[in-house]
C-alpha cells in the first residue's frame, strides 16, 4: 500500500501503554480489527497495544514510554505505512559523512553551507532527515547520534539527537582516502550485515573500471573516447599519432588534477600543456619519451589512463564541455536534473573553475552555439545522459541515485562521455540560473530516498 502522511504528537503521561492512533485511520490502514502491533521507525520494531481514539483523521499519539523504545527524536508531519502487518512510520534517512562536529547549535565543517543545502530540501517532505559519522553509531541498539537542521524561532540551528539507524543511507563521505578508513570499511560491512538497510551511491567510481564495465556496451561504446590504462610509451606514441591529442589522467583523481594534454606535430614537435597551481604550462619536447620522462616517470605511468583527445565545441574561442547532473526520482526512473556549461580558462587543460573556467546555464550555451538546433541539441544531451546512467548503473550493480557527467560536443555534434561521478561536486549550482535546478537535485534525492526505503 502506499504510504500516508500523518502527524505524530509526543504524549507527556503513560495513560495509556500503547501507540494511540485515530479510528478513521486505523480503518484506512486496515487494523481496526488489531488490539497490538508491531511498529517500526529505521532499525527499530517494538510491538504494542494498539487504542483507537474517535478525535482526529490522520494522527497518532505516543506515550513516553513508546517513543522511549521506538527512540523518536521529536513529533511532526511523518508517513505511515502497513508493510506485512508491521506499521512503519518514516521513513528516515541518514546521510553518512566524516569530518563534522556540533558546537554551540552550529556545525563545524568546511562542507557545513552544503550540508545545509541538502537537509533543506526536507521542508514539507515529512521524513526524519540527518547527518552522521560512523563514530556517531550505536551497534548495540542500533542508535545514532544524528545531526539535525530543525526551523526555530531565531531560523533554522543544528541539533543532536537519538535516532534508529536509518532506513535509507545516501553516502557523502568526502573524499578516496576517507572510504577506505577502517571506520567507513567497518560501518559499511556492519550495516550490510545487521540491518535491511539500503544504501546508495556506496562507493567512488574508478576512471577505468567505469570504462571498462561499459566499453563492450552497443550503445555505450559510441559515446567514450578511445582509452587505455597504464600505458606504455608506444601506446601513447601510437594514440597520437592515430588522435594528434590525446590527454593523460591519473586513474583516480578528481578536480581536474595532474591532467596533462599532450599533442603531436608532425616536424614540428610534441607540446604538453598542463595547469600549475594558478599558472597554464605550455612546453615543447622533441621526443614524446623525454616528455613523459619529465613529466610522467615511467615508474607511475601505471597510475595513469591516456584518452583520445576531443576537438570540443567552443564559445568565443574556448572549449566548453558540460555538466549533466542525473538523478533517480521517486519511481526509480533516470532524469536530468541540471545541465551546466563549464567554458575554458583562457589556454586551460580543462574547464574546472578552480583553472579559470567559467560555469553558464547550459540550455543557453547550447542556443548560442547551436542557434534553432539549440533545443534538438539538448534533448539528445539528456537522452544520451539518461541512457549512459542506466547502462552505468546495470554495469555497476549498485543502488546509484545520483551521477554527475563530464560530457563533451564535439565539432560534428557528437556526444562524448569523459567521466562520470557517483559522488559528483554541487558548485555548478552557485551558479545563479541553476538556484531552481539546485532545489530540483535536492528533492531529487529524497524522492530516491523515500522510494529505497518503500514510502511512496
Amino acid at each position: 500500500m502506499e504510504s500516508k502522511r500523518v502527524r505524530i504528537q509526543l504524549l507527556q503521561t503513560n495513560k495509556y501503554n500503547g501507540i494511540i492512533i485515530s479510528h478513521d485511520l486505523c480503518k484506512e490502514l486496515g487494523i481496526e480489527a488489531k488490539n497490538q502491533i508491531e511498529v517500526q521507525l529505521g532499525q527499530k520494531r517494538v510491538w504494542t497495544p494498539l487504542f483507537k481514539a474517535k478525535k482526529g483523521t490522520n494522527e497518532i499519539w505516543i506515550p513516553p514510554g513508546l517513543s522511549k523504545d521506538l527512540v523518536l527524536p521529536f513529533g511532526g508531519q511523518l508517513h505511515v505505512k502497513l508493510e506485512e502487518d508491521t506499521l512503519r512510520i518514516g521513513p528516515v534517512v541518514g546521510i553518512l559523512t566524516t569530518g563534522i562536529s556540533l558546537a554551540n547549535n552550529q556545525l563545524i565543517s568546511k562542507r557545513a553551507p552544503f550540508f545545509k543545502s541538502l537537509l533543506s530540501g526536507q521542508r514539507g517532505e515529512g521524513l526524519y532527515y540527518y547527518l552522521f559519522t560512523p563514530s556517531d553509531v550505536n551497534w548495540e541498539d542500533k542508535t545514532v547520534r544524528g545531526i539535525f537542521l530543525q526551523e526555530g524561532p531565531g531560523g533554522t540551528m543544528w541539533r543532536k539527537a537519538l535516532i534508529p539507524l536509518p532506513d535509507v543511507v545516501y553516502n557523502r563521505i568526502p573524499d578516496r582516502y576517507s572510504e577506505k578508513s577502517p571506520t567507513v570499511q567497518g560501518f559499511k560491512t556492519r550495516l550490510e550485515r545487521l540491518t535491511d538497510a539500503k544504501m546508495f551511491n556506496p562507493t567512488f567510481f574508478n576512471k577505468w573500471s567505469i570504462h571498462q564495465q561499459i566499453q563492450d556496451h552497443p550503445f555505450a561504446s559510441q559515446h567514450i573516447p578511445e582509452t587505455y590504462v597504464s600505458p606504455t610509451v608506444a601506446k601513447v606514441q601510437s594514440m597520437l599519432q592515430k588522435h594528434k591529442m590525446v590527454y593523460l589522467k591519473p586513474v583516480g583523481g578528481s578536480l581536474g588534477l595532474g591532467i596533462l594534454k599532450l599533442e603531436y606535430q608532425p616536424r614540428i614537435g610534441y607540446f604538453v600543456t598542463y595547469n600549475n597551481r594558478k599558472n597554464i604550462i605550455q612546453q615543447k619536447y622533441s621526443t614524446l619519451a623525454s616528455l613523459l620522462q619529465q613529466h610522467i616517470p615511467k615508474s607511475r605511468l601505471n597510475s595513469y589512463l591516456v584518452q583520445q583527445g576531443i576537438s570540443l565545441i567552443k564559445h568565443n574561442g574556448r572549449p566548453l564541455d558540460f555538466r549533466v547532473h542525473a538523478h533517480k526520482n521517486h519511481e526509480n526512473q533516470w532524469v536530468v536534473a541540471a545541465i551546466a556549461a563549464k567554458i575554458a580558462g583562457k589556454g586551460s587543460v580543462t574547464t574546472h573553475v578552480r583553472t579559470g573556467g567559467t560555469v553558464v546555464l547550459g540550455e543557453d550555451l547550447l542556443k548560442h552555439v547551436f542557434q534553432s538546433e539549440g533545443p534538438i541539441m539538448e534533448k539528445k544531451l539528456k537522452e544520451t545522459s539518461v541512457q549512459l546512467a542506466q547502462v552505468i548503473e546495470s554495469r555497476v550493480g549498485q543502488n546509484i541515485g545520483e551521477l554527475g557527467f563530464d560530457i563533451g560536443i564535439d565539432e560534428r555534434g557528437h556526444i562524448w562521455m569523459f567521466e562520470a561521478n557517483s559522488r559528483p561536486g554541487r558548485s555548478i549550482f552557485k551558479h545563479s540560473s541553476l538556484r531552481e535546478a539546485d532545489r530540483k537535485s535536492v528533492h531529487l534525492i529524497l524522492d530516491y530516498s523515500r522510494y529505497l526505503a518503500n514510502f511512496n
